[in-house]
């Protein structure tokens, strides 16, 4: 039976003037060549090599695969020639044997390493002519000319020098409007139920999607996470609605809320539009210039800015000068895909300077904890494939930390779980910011925080299980944390304030510290709840 997809591509003509490799991430016209649509032909591989690499959230891999047929539908309709191919070997040798049938292949720089690194021999043999991939707002250039050629290297410098060189949001003297480059200072408000919550928008299901649907829960059914079907923007008639209605929704409030946490919303006023944006069927540069439109407070429109032209473009930069942070030596190993059940490739080499030897456990798969933060965060990543920053950095990846998970496991689990990660985004937020693995290249300190940061953001501690003082253990994990690398920070001065405390708790804090971690550890490596009379225990 011939699916809906494949009856609607047209025989390819011949006689078509180039062929052009459109990789699964450049969904946009605005990236193609600038030549006649009937001349250029379009080139689109499905290769379940690529599936093999992690084990991705099954809603990743609907969105991703639906957005990639209905894009080639899309261009099929504009008037280019379509070659749609079904595959299993990876990239660059479904790639090869194309270009020894048709000839020289374009295609944009892939914005994966991974991607990067399997095409490159045919780059270097000029079977594939790599072009300038115009989705990115920056050059390296910019990047070096403010932060230079080596590290470390701050995002804060990077940012001041795109907005004054592209003349972006500074008053008549060149100064930042709102009196300050970043207005985060404005941006901390938990969730106090002031406005209200905005209502997704949800998306109808077309004969496409619902056939990748169906071929994802076949072949994938080994794959973690669930498929919410109305969650599926995947055409660019979606895509443009799902950016609609962030402005009209939530980028008002986005700025006051963007750091709050609450049980009662899973995205609050986060525009949510991240994975289309690495997809690229949203071009960073409209998102930018429709914002500096929108009226809306200074410090959501600033927010949302920096996170266009600051934080993606910085870190991605950075990802491409260190070549994903690669090493040639893991002092700990990790296992492949984090240990998810199966065969999956050995996982990259990256750094580990605090030497975090934790495996990551079934918690993070799903298995209750018992600390309602983390299993809320954890719940929304299983069904939805999505979080926003505040739990990744604050709840995820700090309790990850906090607990010495290796890094590389915490990296790739965010890799293979989050709709909107690619090497090039999730490595230098995980491994870098998240986790500390890198050391100061890109960040001054860890970002680690007890308990009273998540009370304060979010309102889990109420409904929890574990009391907040008397049975909650992140607070005596942070210190413990502080304790276990004490040696790394000894000498940074943005942890002179939390070292010298530590220096004052007594042994017997410690000791405490240390027996709630190894606890929590043990009990989370089985798969099974903490138990807050066991926890209080210890505490007294």
């Amino acid at each position: 039976m011939v699916s809906a997809f494949a009856s609607s591509l047209l025989d390819t003509p011949d006689g078509v003037e180039r062929w052009h490799f459109v990789t699964y991430d450049q969904l946009n016209q605005k990236l193609l060549p600038e030549i006649d649509a009937q001349s250029l032909g379009l080139i689109f591989i499905e290769t379940s090599w690529k599936a093999k690499q992690l084990p991705y959230h099954k809603q990743k891999l609907a969105l991703q695969l639906s957005n990639q047929r209905h894009f080639a539908l899309e261009m099929q309709q504009l008037g280019h020639p379509i070659r749609y191919i079904f595959g299993k070997k990876e990239y660059y040798a479904i790639l090869e044997e194309l270009t020894d049938e048709i000839g020289v292949i374009t295609v944009n720089k892939p914005a994966e390493l991974i991607l990067r690194k399997s095409i490159s021999n045919l780059t270097n043999n000029g079977k594939i002519e790599v072009l300038e991939h115009k989705g990115w707002l920056t050059t390296s250039e910019d990047f070096i000319s403010s932060v230079g050629e080596s590290p470390p290297w701050r995002m804060d410098k990077f940012y001041r020098h795109i907005r004054k060189s592209r003349n972006i949001m500074l008053d008549v003297d060149g100064k930042p409007l709102g009196g300050s480059w970043s207005l985060d200072d404005q941006n901390r408000l938990p969730w106090d139920g002031a406005v209200e919550l905005p209502k997704k928008p949800i998306f109808e299901v077309d004969e496409i999607t619902q056939e990748v649907i169906q071929m994802i829960e076949s072949k994938y059914s080994h794959h973690p996470g669930k498929i919410i079907p109305e969650n599926l923007p995947t055409s660019i008639t979606d895509a443009n609605r799902l950016w609609k209605w962030a402005k009209s929704s939530v980028m008002h409030w986005f700025g006051p809320y963007e750091d709050a946490m609450t049980q009662e919303h899973k995205t609050l006023f986060h525009t949510t539009i991240s994975s289309l944006l690495n997809l690229n069927r949203l071009m960073p540069i409209n998102l930018l210039n429709d914002t500096l439109e929108l009226d809306i407070p200074l410090n959501s429109k600033e927010g949302f800015v920096r996170q266009i032209i600051g934080w993606r473009e910085f870190v991605r930069h950075v990802h491409e000068l260190t070549e994903g942070f690669e090493t040639d030596h893991a002092p700990i190993n990790a296992r492949p895909a984090a240990g998810w059940k199966g065969e999956w490739p050995e996982p990259r080499i990256t750094p580990n300077v605090l030497e975090n030897s934790f495996q990551l456990p079934p918690t993070f798969w799903g298995e209750e904890s018992g600390m309602l933060c983390l299993d809320t965060a954890v719940s929304d990543v299983v069904e939805t494939g999505y979080a926003h920053h505040i739990p990744r950095l604050m709840v995820l990846a700090n309790i990850g930390n906090l607990l010495g998970i290796n890094p590389r496991e915490l990296t790739d689990w965010f890799w293979a779980m989050f709709t909107d990660a690619y090497d090039w985004v999730v490595e230098p937020n995980v491994l870098a910011m998240g986790t500390y693995a890198v050391g100061e290249m890109m960040t001054t300190k860890p970002y680690v925080s007890g308990t009273p940061y998540i009370k304060k953001m979010g309102d889990y501690c109420g409904d929890c299980s574990l009391h907040f003082k008397k049975s909650c253990p992140i607070s005596d994990m942070y210190w413990n944390f502080l304790e276990e690398n004490q040696d790394h920070f000894r000498n940074n001065h943005r942890m002179a304030m939390p070292m010298r405390t530590l220096a004052k708790r007594t042994q017997q804090a410690k000791d405490t510290a240390k027996e709630v971690t190894q606890y929590v550890r043990a009990q989370m490596s089985r798969g099974l709840k903490l138990d807050p009379i066991i926890l209080e225990g210890i505490k007294s």
